[in-house]
């Protein structure tokens, strides 16, 4: 699972609406990195993405009024380096900083 969690509100939304929310991680820079000193630091370039995979919030599709309830939380993601993984978790590259997006 991803740590720490990842928890948005949203507002704005047409109440009516059905809206799909989904996750995706997207590295931050090209550099690897490497735990030295206490702390992390770039060690070279990254290796090349792993095809996307994103995660979809399992209340989706749901009205605008339903997202905008409350904070909604994606405790459920699970991550992965694995290129060939069945689960439908989410892809990403070892020791390369990722944001959610």
């Amino acid at each position: 699972r991803m740590f720490p969690q990842c928890k948005v509100s949203v507002n704005g939304l047409d109440p009516d609406y059905k809206y799909i929310l989904l996750v995706d991680i997207v590295p931050v820079d090209n550099s690897r990195y490497k735990w030295q000193d206490k702390r992390w630091e770039a060690s070279g370039k990254a290796e090349p993405l792993l095809p996307d995979r994103v995660y979809i919030h399992p209340d989706s599709p749901a009205n605008g009024a339903h997202w905008m309830r409350q904070a909604i939380s994606f405790h459920k993601i699970k991550l992965t380096n694995n290129t060939l993984d069945q689960q439908g978790h989410v892809s990403i590259t070892a020791m390369v900083s990722g944001l959610p997006t």
